[in-house]
């Protein structure tokens, strides 16, 4: 690889890295309010679960802004988001 080469990568990869922060940040704020409303459903009586709910996002995902990841891709993320924030839900 030449060096030109070389610093193309250490861009994108730069450029990757900003993003993880801005991911990593964002999903420790989406833990913190999914925590918020476990305490409120455990108030309210409520079950953790909510599949209605959980519907609702996989549509969001599948009628939402298109690029290079297929709705199957994004459902298999969100699906692992879900289940985590349901499991901090059930910590608390």
């Amino acid at each position: 690889m030449t060096e030109k080469q070389d610093q193309r990568i250490a861009n994108i990869r730069n450029a990757i890295d900003a993003v993880d922060r801005r991911i990593i940040a964002l999903l420790q704020e989406r833990a913190t309010l999914a925590s918020e409303i476990g305490r409120v459903k455990k108030d309210l009586g409520l079950p953790i679960l909510d599949p209605a709910r959980e519907g609702r996002i996989r549509d969001k995902l599948a009628h939402g802004p298109r690029g290079p990841m297929d709705t199957e891709q994004l459902v298999r993320i969100y699906e692992m988001i879900m289940a985590e924030s349901r499991r901090l839900q059930e910590e608390d």
